[in-house]
């Protein structure tokens, strides 16, 4: 499992910059699946507003933690880029894939990992915020939402 989630993380880091270089396989026809990275937003004011109904009020109320919300998401894009780029400049680290990772690419790894589940504990302390300012019929709504993802979860 931990081999799995070494993987992950560098899939997500290594892998990234090649998606804007290669074309999109199409999964159906046995081409290679691509993994997007994590967008650098959330949706807008407007449509959560629209999908939750909410009133003038609430949307003051709710509107400095989506700010937030989105700032932490910007961050997190911000901060993969630059690890991408890190290590594309370093030759990748002399990453594998199907090999087990060294010691020094798994201690990188999980100082990836923390980082970004760091920023996934600030985006979801924003998600419960503005949940925390809706009435208990839009909290429902929100529930079925999709909210921000930053950083991958392992499987337990």
């Amino acid at each position: 499992m931990r081999r799995f989630a070494a993987i992950a993380v560098l899939s997500l880091v290594f892998a990234t910059p090649m998606f804007a270089q290669t074309p999109q396989g199409d999964a159906n026809a046995g081409g290679p699946r691509r993994f997007q990275p994590p967008p650098d937003h959330w949706m807008t004011i407007d449509s959560l507003g629209q999908a939750l109904g909410l009133t003038p009020a609430q949307r003051t109320k709710v509107t400095p933690a989506y700010t937030a919300l989105n700032g932490v998401m910007k961050d997190a894009a911000a901060r993969r880029q630059a690890i991408r780029q890190q290590m594309m400049a370093s030759g990748g680290g002399g990453f594998t894939p199907g090999q087990e990772p060294t010691p020094e690419q798994r201690a990188r790894m999980d100082s990836v990992r923390a980082e970004m589940d760091g920023f996934q504990a600030e985006a979801d302390q924003w998600v419960a915020a503005i949940r925390n300012n809706l009435t208990p019929e839009q909290q429902t709504k929100f529930d079925a939402l999709t909210k921000p993802q930053l950083a991958f979860r392992r499987r337990q």
